[in-house]
């Protein structure tokens, strides 16, 4: 796949989650999971544009935690405790200016060799409300996808003991489940 091809899945995907994120919000229960338990990925274009939009104190935060990613151009922010160094009290002390990764939560988008991009979700208290909805949603598609999906939302809803979770949601299904969504 040639890059203007990967950028343009990317592009798409980004606005395919987007549309599904739309339907849910983090509910005051949540323990910021995602801040907590996983480690945010950020190209550097997005890096330095946080920088410029964020208060000097929380550029600072960012600057003497952000570290070079595994991925090529990206940067993590991870403080000594394994957690995103902006995470004040399990609230994000720059949420209205964070990266892109963030805004996408739980969704990740990662790169795959042959289609370009990959679309995973990761486990938090909005995705077990994705995942039991995606479930409804095969109800009326793939009867034995439905329960599979409804077993491993069971088998997950106690998000705080199983971080490790993820599922890969198939692009050809997107738009179908967004149209659910929307109907819903």
């Amino acid at each position: 796949m040639d890059r203007r091809r990967r950028f343009e899945k990317y592009d798409w995907l980004i606005s395919k989650t987007q549309s599904i994120l739309k339907h849910y919000s983090c509910p005051e229960s949540c323990n910021a999971s995602c801040c907590k338990h996983h480690i945010i990925d950020f190209y550097r274009k997005e890096y330095e544009k946080t920088l410029k939009n964020v208060d000097k104190e929380s550029a600072n935060i960012l600057k003497s935690n952000a570290v070079k990613s595994e991925l090529e151009g990206c940067y993590k922010a991870i403080n000594a405790v394994g957690q995103c160094p902006l995470l004040i009290n399990s609230k994000c002390r720059i949420y209205n200016n964070r990266p892109e990764a963030c805004r996408t939560f739980p969704f990740v988008i990662f790169p795959d060799m042959e289609a370009g991009f990959g679309l995973t979700l990761l486990l938090c208290p909005i995705s077990v409300n994705i995942i039991q909805d995606y479930a409804e949603w095969y109800k009326s598609v793939n009867s034995t996808m439905y329960n599979q999906l409804n077993t491993v939302c069971e088998q997950y809803k106690n998000i705080d003991k199983n971080n490790d979770f993820c599922i890969q949601m198939k692009e050809h299904n997107l738009d179908s489940f967004i149209e659910f969504l929307e109907k819903k």
